[in-house]
């Protein structure tokens, strides 16, 4: 006796919700393998570098919560950057406690290369390589975003200005 349901035949029928969590787990999936395998990165090593880029050097502790994360979590990731040549670690002078993180030359290489392909915004199907189908599908997803945000709108868009003082830590990744 074969399967009730087969793949393709129980994605036609899951709500919307789950073919978008699903969808969404498959391209993180995607995209953390193509980090390692052509940037040696992870997706963590990834926004320490693009942070370091877009905003230079930084401690140690305004790295960890720019990533929302604790400082002994982002350990093992500097641990890694550092490691691989693409950050390095520098006691701040006038507070020896802080720790700088600097952006390598390599690791500015990596994190430019990432934002390009990022800003390539190459078709991921044949469904959004069609312009109307793309439109309908963005304007879908941002909503889902910015309704689900909660209003947080530091979060998604750290630049906004409003008439509200930034909490900490709320840029993101």
């Amino acid at each position: 006796m074969g399967p009730l349901v087969t793949f393709p035949d129980a994605l036609r029928q899951a709500p919307l919700g789950r073919l978008i969590s699903i969808a969404g787990h498959i391209v993180e999936q995607h995209w953390g393998r193509y980090l390692a395998e052509h940037h040696a990165l992870t997706s963590a090593g990834m926004r320490v570098l693009l942070i370091l880029l877009r905003g230079g050097d930084t401690s140690h502790r305004e790295m960890a919560e720019r990533c929302f994360v604790r400082p002994a979590t982002l350990t093992g990731v500097v641990d890694t950057l550092e490691r691989d040549g693409f950050v390095t670690r520098q006691r701040d002078p006038n507070d020896r406690r802080s720790v700088q993180l600097t952006l390598t030359d390599k690791g500015r290489e990596h994190a430019l290369a990432i934002i390009d392909l990022i800003h390539s915004d190459r078709p991921l199907t044949s469904v959004d390589a069609d312009p109307a189908k793309k439109e309908v599908i963005r304007q879908f997803l941002i909503e889902i975003i910015t309704t689900m945000s909660g209003g947080d709108l530091h979060r998604l868009n750290p630049d906004s200005e409003s008439d509200t003082e930034k909490p900490s830590g709320s840029r993101p990744c």
